[in-house]
């Protein structure tokens, strides 16, 4: 995991240390969890770092070793990670299991993950270090446990300079986990990070005044690199809240905004719908101190836009403050971003032009409506590739910039494929529009019918909307059938209430997708609530459940009748 360059410039520890040298009383984080409020200081988060990185010392760890870190909401999950950044290893933040997820794919997926890692230790919680010897009875690698760490136990320590590693060495991993396929471990180096983090803040005119609120995982890269690393390197405050609190109490959020006058905050689409639905209609904030919330899950939806705006006018959000990032951890983090103080462009196309590869614009119903993701941000370049005899068609998009990542680990072959002649396949398709970046959906996500291309997630986005399926709680994905030879579009979907007639949600779902899309749904399967399986992320995985579908693992007793035509 090391570089062979010699630059000694700028690291993430030197400008950690810099901070709690310089501005030691300014504030780092203030963490929210259970009702309390913890404040840390650049000096106080440096201090517990630095007791980390001395138990690192004595546990063997090694400039270029990998730590992973396991840990829930607590001062201790970032001091860990910049413990590991101050003795030169690697460190990564992955999620632990919840009630919610099945052990059996949680422990095997990661047991594979770290057979290609090779850790040298894992820092995680008592209860999880049991279970992972519970579930993987080979399970080998070291763990160190939160509460063998001791803050208090020495005083405050001599301020330790952070290993001088150097800018193109890799300053950590970051995991993918999105809706298909084992996560891949993208290794950003220092230099990418900064020089990122130095565009993205121009392209958002972060000041020191900006606060940021957020309730995200560090395991993803819109919590790691828009809220903790762009406060541990440009000295804005982070409002950082648990994020199982928040999907329980979103409207925790919105509180931490108000009390804080948070200026900034960083969303999934989905979590603007939650905000939308589930705050008591009877709760009131003040959120007038915002500058953006930014949507930074593609795709960016205008109708969740709509209903945020309908829902928080009151509160003083306008317009103007709803805003889009296209981002992925193999550029660290944002490719483009819509410019802050205007309202986000859309457009509105004409899903069967759009079927076919095209791009054609319409008045008429039914459309497609997209939001613009923006203009890249500075650095970076994006050229999309088609196959068809026209500009301006739907394509996969590529990046090249200053901040790209170094490679997969362990994974040599799918770096190739991937990142060739320094430019980044991403998996997406889009198509550039007066100079910005619209996403219409990923090239996994892809079902072709009779020639045709749909996207998984517009036909979700229909199912979605009926009455009797629980908003979000749905998937769609393409499975070969047998009988005539071809790709058929089968849905599954989850219903409010168990006692819905199958038979009737079934027709209601292929009514509103051939409607809307154009295109006859093959089979539906109507489940009762919590029977699909999500991602660490919290989204609908399509992977795991077209294989349990597949293994005829959705029994018809238990799930009400499965819908074919």
């Amino acid at each position: 995991m090391r570089s062979k360059s010699t630059d000694q410039s700028a690291t993430i520890g030197t400008l950690f240390a810099a901070h709690a040298r310089q501005n030691p009383t300014q504030p780092f984080c203030t963490l929210l969890v259970s009702g309390q409020v913890e404040t840390l200081n650049f000096e106080q988060i440096y201090h517990r770092a630095q007791i980390f990185a001395r138990v690192y010392r004595t546990r063997g760890v090694k400039p270029g070793d990998i730590v992973i870190v396991m840990l829930k909401h607590s001062s201790s999950l970032f001091a860990s990670f910049l413990g590991a950044v101050l003795v030169g290893a690697v460190p990564s933040f992955m999620p632990y299991p919840t009630p919610k997820q099945r052990s059996d794919f949680f422990w095997n997926d990661h047991e594979r993950l770290f057979d290609r890692l090779r850790p040298r230790l894992i820092v995680t919680y008592a209860e999880n270090r049991a279970a992972a010897h519970e579930a993987l009875p080979n399970f080998a690698i070291e763990t160190l446990v939160d509460t063998e760490v001791d803050f208090g136990s020495c005083g405050t320590p001599d301020f330790i300079d952070p290993y001088p590693a150097s800018s193109d060495d890799v300053a950590c991993l970051q995991h993918s986990s999105g809706t298909t396929g084992l996560k891949k471990g993208v290794m950003l180096s220092h230099r990418a990070i900064l020089a990122h983090v130095n565009a993205y803040r121009s392209a958002i005119d972060l000041t020191p005044e900006d606060r940021i609120a957020s309730w995200l995982p560090l395991y993803h890269d819109m919590g790691f690199i828009a809220c903790f690393i762009t406060a541990v390197v440009s000295g804005v405050e982070l409002i950082a809240l648990d994020p199982f609190e928040w999907v329980v109490r979103p409207q925790i959020l919105l509180e931490a905004i108000e009390r804080f006058r948070a200026t900034l905050c960083w969303l999934p689409n989905f979590a603007f719908s939650h905000l939308a639905s589930a705050v008591p209609r009877r709760a009131r904030f003040d959120l007038s101190s915002i500058r953006a919330f930014i949507n930074c899950s593609e795709p960016c939806k205008p109708a969740t836009f709509k209903r945020f705006l309908e829902r928080y006018e009151y509160a003083g959000i306008r317009t103007a403050q709803l805003h889009v990032c296209y981002a992925m951890a193999e550029n660290v983090f944002a490719v483009t971003q819509t410019r802050l103080g205007s309202a986000t462009p859309s457009i509105r196309l004409d899903p069967n032009a759009l079927a076919l590869g095209n791009i054609e614009e319409t008045t008429a119903e039914p459309g497609i409506e997209l939001l613009s993701c923006g203009p890249p941000i500075d650095g970076v370049r994006l050229r999309i590739t088609s196959n068809g005899p026209q500009p301006g068609e739907v394509g996969e998009i590529h990046v090249a910039s200053p901040f790209l990542f170094d490679g997969y680990v362990e994974q040599p072959d799918l770096t190739e494929e991937r990142l060739r002649d320094g430019w980044y396949a991403t998996g997406d398709l889009g198509f550039v529009r007066a100079g910005e970046l619209y996403v219409t959906g990923r090239i996994d996500d892809l079902i072709i019918v009779n020639g045709r291309n749909y996207y998984a997630h517009e036909i979700e986005t229909c199912v979605s909307e009926i009455d009797d399926v629980s908003p979000g709680r749905c998937v769609a994905f393409g499975v070969e059938d047998e009988r005539s030879d071809a790709t058929v579009v089968v849905v599954l979907a989850e219903v409010l209430d168990e006692n819905a007639l199958s038979g009737l949600v079934g027709r209601n779902v292929r009514q509103r997708v051939l409607e809307r899309l154009g295109i006859a749904v093959y089979t539906v399967v109507v489940l009762g609530r919590g029977r699909l399986i999500k991602t660490t992320s919290g989204k609908i995985s399509r992977l795991k459940n077209r294989e349990l579908y597949l293994q005829h693992a959705f029994d018809a007793r238990e799930v009400g009748e499965v819908s074919s035509q």
